[in-house]
This record gives structure tokens, sequence and C-alpha cells, in this order.
């Protein structure tokens, strides 16, 4: 019997490559899948709408490569007195002003790159492997980069009239118990409406029925505070469904004051770059444990002795140079001081924590310190800092690598921030490339270059006095799972 002989003539090579094929194929499912992982690594892309009546507002007019800003007029309505039986018309001042302002949403290049040579994948026996997986890996990094500089709106560039505290507080007197709960929830929603915020359909795509309502977007460690609200479990339990399908038990979060709770899980990823996010900022301690001491402190995020140096651990915390993609480096507060928590998760003094205070000292990627928590007055070491008093028992200097970093207030309560917004109350504008995938061979082709690249843009909407009308952010305390700190009451 002749030997069976199981050769495909249509393979990887012969489809991509002429005669019988052509590169270009092999391009296009690249970018097809680069698209599907920007979908599904963007938080908010299931918010966009071509409509204006929509949560987000995607516009792709700027795709035409007729320019990379589009100017919105904007317009104030006519509130003059109205002409009564025989008035008439008979000067200028008799007639309603045009007043009219304009905003921008600009939209410009944001890139990124892998290089591979052949070797690596032949070394690493992973021929093809690689490649498959970076068309994927970077549509995630472009998803994650369009939901990180919308949270970045939301804490950079907000104004300070649509920025609510829970429990009526400031920042820095926010305690244990003002955290997201269903009071605050309907005041925030209450305050948008003054702005002229207009709740945004929020139904499915070919829905005939529009269903209006303002989004509430929150970290899952303020959901946690939500779920164990009082008022919220009542409402639960008097007001929504008998029986199995009550959201006690089943799950998920009704409507409060006609209000949608949408929650955002950042996960601890595995990747070396920053934690949490926006919402959540946290850290964990690298480059080296901190030992027990009073001179000033550098620190460092990562996790680890290695990744340290890397990247920005410190992004999403107070004080960072964010860069906006149209904007660019926006001019961090470097005047007030800002506090934070070293909590032990590992070590004999697992469970106990330090509290440290900077002001202009966030580079991104290290925080140097003015002052920290300690047993005794000396060096930049104080017996207590902003509220809090050092204890023995629940306070340390001493950190081992790894340690979590989080925010908190001059009271030591860790905090964070929800945000709300309406109708159009984010625009997103699209260019002429979308997840556009390039490649350079070099090195007679040993090497190879893979490009993504998109021309993107998103901004508030404003009035023509200039005032955000549908977004605002309401700050509060954060618990976070796990985290045994003191109740400050």
């Amino acid at each position: 019997m002749a030997n069976q002989d199981y050769t495909s003539p249509n393979t990887a090579t012969t489809l991509s490559t002429p005669p019988l094929g052509n590169a270009k194929n092999v391009r296009q499912l690249w970018r097809k899948g680069a698209l599907l992982a920007e979908q599904n690594e963007d938080f908010f892309q299931e918010m966009e709408s071509k409509s204006e009546r929509g949560l987000i507002w995607a516009l792709t007019d700027l795709s035409k490569g007729e320019g990379s800003i589009m100017n919105f007029t904007t317009q104030s309505g006519f509130y003059k007195k109205p002409k009564l039986r025989d008035a008439l018309f008979e000067g200028p001042t008799d007639f309603e002003k045009r007043r009219q302002g304009n905003f921008q949403l600009k939209v410009d290049f944001a890139r990124w790159a892998v290089r591979d040579n052949k070797r690596t994948e032949e070394i690493m026996g992973m021929r093809g492997d690689i490649e498959a997986g970076t068309n994927v890996e970077l549509g995630k990094t472009l998803g994650r980069f369009k939901t990180e500089s919308l949270l970045a709106l939301f804490l950079l560039k907000l104004p300070v009239a649509n920025v609510m505290y829970a429990g009526g507080k400031t920042l820095d007197t926010l305690k244990s118990a003002d955290t997201f709960r269903w009071d605050e929830a309907v005041v925030v929603g209450q305050a948008m409406k003054p702005l002229g915020g207009l709740p945004a359909n929020i139904s499915g795509a070919g829905s005939k029925t529009p269903i209006w309502s303002q989004t509430f977007v929150a970290p899952e460690p303020a959901i946690t505070s939500l779920k164990l609200d009082g008022a919220w479990r009542d409402v639960l339990k008097n007001g929504d469904v008998r029986g199995g399908q009550n959201t006690i038990f089943k799950g998920g979060y009704p409507t409060i004051d006609g209000h949608t709770i949408v929650p955002f899980n950042a996960i601890d990823h595995d990747g070396v770059g920053p934690m949490g996010s926006f919402l959540n900022p946290k850290a964990f301690l690298g480059k080296a444990a901190i030992t027990a001491g009073t001179d000033a402190r550098v620190i460092y995020g990562g996790g680890n002795a290695d990744d340290y140096a890397d990247e920005d651990f410190f992004r999403y915390f107070k004080g960072s140079p964010y860069e906006f993609i149209d904007t660019g480096v926006i001019t961090p507060d470097t005047t007030s001081t800002k506090y934070f928590i070293i909590y032990n998760t590992t070590g004999t003094a697992a469970g106990k924590w330090g509290m440290y205070a900077y002001t202009s000292g966030n580079d991104g990627n290290a925080i140097t310190c003015t002052a920290h928590l300690g047993a005794a007055i000396a060096g930049v070491q104080n017996t207590t800092l902003g509220g809090v008093t050092y204890d023995a028992a629940l306070n340390t200097t001493a950190h081992p690598l790894g340690s979590l970093i989080i925010p908190c207030n001059a009271l030591g309560v860790p905090t964070g921030s929800t945000i709300v917004f309406g109708r159009a109350g984010i625009l997103r504008g699209y260019g002429l490339y979308r997840a556009e995938h390039t490649v350079d061979k070099l090195n007679g082709g040993f090497v190879t270059d893979r490009y993504l690249t998109s021309v993107f843009g998103q901004s508030f909407r404003y009035d023509r006095k200039d005032r955000v009308t549908s977004a605002m952010r309401l700050d509060h305390a954060i618990t976070y799972p796990g985290i045994k700190l003191p109740t400050v009451a």
C-alpha cells in the first residue's frame, strides 16, 4: 500500500505569498483581530453611539482627512419677555441676541510597536505563536489607553464645580462611612440637572423604546460599599421583585432614582504597568523592601526587585504628569499635601501599615516623600501625620517587597472616585487610522517591527459658558476587601 500523503495545498505560506495568495490577506485578518481586542479591553466601547442621545457620542467626520480638529458651535437659548397685545418690535434691543461659543474635539496619533526576530520564535519553539498573539495584545493596549484617558478626563480635567464629596465633606474630612451609597447617588444625580445634564438613551441597538438614564461608573471596591449600604438593601427588600430573582440573591444593580450603576473592575494584572485605575489607584512596593528609619523615602512600584524602573507605576496617583493625546502633558498639582498608605500583606508585620505624605514628588515612576508616620519625631518622621497618630499595634515603618500602596486622605481613610455622565457627556472622535497595522522588515528580513496606529481623541461636552453640562464626579471613601484598616468615625 502506498504511503498516505497528508500534505495540504493550502498553507499559511501559499495563502500569504504570490502567485496563489497575497500578503494583504494576512494583514486584514490581523487588523480585524486588533479591533476585536480593542473593543474587549475598552470598557466604554459599548456605551458609544452614533446619536447625540447616547452616553458617548462617537464621531467619525475626522476620518476623511480634512483636519484633526472638529469645532462645535454652542448657542444659548432665547429668554426675553414676549411682546404682548399691540406692542411692536421697534428697535434693536427688542430682538433676541444670538449668544454663541464653541469648543473643540481634537484627534491625534497614538502608536505602539513590538520588535521580534526570527531566531526568537525558533529557539522558543513558538513559531507563529508570538506573531499570532501580537495583534491581540496591541489591540488590548489601544483599548486600555482609550479607557484610561477617558477616566483621566474626569480626574484631571473636570471643573471643580462638577466634583462632589460624599457626605458633603471635603477630601481630607472624608471618614470611613462616607462611601458611595444610595443617598449619594440620588444627590449627585439631582446636582446634574441644573447643569443641563439630560439622561441618555441606554437601550440596546434596534430597540424601539428608549430607556433614559444617567450612568454611574464605580470601581468594584466602591460597589462593595454600596451593597452593604442599609438604605440600598432596604429598597431591594421592600421594592424589588420577590423570591430568587431579587437583586440581593441574584446579584447585579437595579436603577437608583432612575440612574444606572455600572461596576468597573480594574484587575491586578501580571504585566509591567500601573495597577488599579484613576478611580481607585494602587501600586505594589518595588525595587527593595523598606526598612525602619527616619530618613526621607523614595517609593517605587512594580512589586519586585526587577521591574521598578520600567514603567510609571504611579501614573494614576495624584501629582503624576499625565499626558493627554490632544493637549499634551497636564501640569500636576505640586502644592497640596497628598497621602498614601503602604499596607503589609506579607511578613512578620502583615496587617500593619505606614502612612506617607508628598507634595510635588510624583514623577509617575516613583514618589519622593516629604514625611511619614513613625514612633518618634526624627528626620522626616512624625508621630502625627495629617490627622493620624502613630499606634505601634497598627503601624510600622518597615515594608516588604510587594506591599500594597493605596491613596488616602489626611485622616488615613482610603479614597476613590465614582463618575457619572448622561446624554453625550463624552464626545469621541476617530480619525483616518483605527487599529491600523503596519510592518517593517529589517536586517535582511531577520528583524520584524510591528506597529499599531490609531487616530483618536475624546472630550467633555461644553456649553457656551465653557461649563461641562453632563458629567460629574463623586469622591468618597473606599473599602478594599481583605484590607483591615481602623474605622475613622
